[in-house]
């Protein structure tokens, strides 16, 4: 089971700076990883490509990078979530920066209450 999800979503962190190797669609999202092992998000985005939009090109990148960025968090699309049974659908293991965003599909920004039902929808339940 993946130690990072967000909204139920299994993700995979990487240095900020090597999202240039995942060419894959999916959810990334910047991030700071604290010293106490905790993420917390800065920005989460869903992309067709994730190698062409998680890097300093990003309006975002800036920012994130002022306020601490030294992770990427990337989730590619079709990755199974290993979850047990009673595991909520909305399950967190992050926290969020107050000015975070979210982006999906060039639709405006999505409160982070918006979010399981996006991101949680249709994942596969496994460890049954």
């Amino acid at each position: 089971m993946s130690d990072i999800l967000i909204g139920g979503v299994p993700f995979l962190a990487l240095s900020h700076r090597d999202g240039r190797f995942i060419r894959l669609a999916g959810l990334f999202a910047f991030a700071r990883r604290e010293p106490s092992g905790i993420y917390h998000v800065l920005h989460l985005e869903m992309t067709e490509v994730i190698a062409r939009d998680a890097g300093p090109a990003h309006g975002r990148w800036g920012w994130a990078l002022s306020v601490g960025m030294n992770t990427l968090l990337v989730h590619g699309f079709g990755q199974p979530a290993i979850l047990t049974q009673d595991a909520p659908l909305d399950w967190e293991t992050v926290t969020w920066h107050p000015e975070a965003r979210v982006n999906f599909l060039d639709d405006e920004d999505v409160s982070e209450a918006d979010l399981s039902p996006l991101l949680a929808g249709d994942r596969a339940r496994k460890g049954r």
